[in-house]
């Protein structure tokens, strides 16, 4: 389900932003992605999202990210290598599945990834693992 379609969106506070490969929500301390059908989240697509968070959340904010997996696109799994708890501002994240296949790709996504990475079935459970980190309090 997208977020916007959730009743979660109605009920928490966030600010919206799209960018050409997708739309993310910025929360307090999470920001949950959608990627568009069909695209590659490469390096590029990587650092123009960071761009666009450092510039709303500054260089020190620790966050937890949710990809919220609506859309069938392709993501390069070394990207999660990028990320390390001690040097960057991402210090978790959730991947939401809707298929056999996306749990599977999220299976090799967890072993890649460097911080701390949840498989959910679904937004409210993802929302609520990040909610409770206590990297974030």
């Amino acid at each position: 389900m997208h977020f916007e379609n959730s009743l979660l969106s109605q009920s928490l506070t966030y600010e919206k932003l799209t960018l050409d490969f997708g739309t993310n929500y910025l929360f307090e301390n999470f920001i949950i992605m959608e990627v568009n059908e069909g695209v590659h989240f490469n390096f590029d697509k990587l650092n123009e999202l960071l761009m666009e968070i450092t510039a709303h959340y500054g260089f020190d904010k620790k966050l937890a990210y949710i990809a919220n997996r609506v859309n069938s696109y392709s993501i390069d799994p070394i990207l999660w290598s990028y990320f390390d708890k001690d040097d960057n501002m991402l210090v978790a994240a959730s991947i939401v599945t809707y298929s056999n296949s996306s749990f599977m790709n999220a299976s090799i996504e967890k072993k890649l990834a460097s911080i701390s990475l949840k498989r959910s079935s679904s937004l409210e459970e993802a929302i609520g693992w990040v909610q409770q980190l206590s990297e974030l309090s």
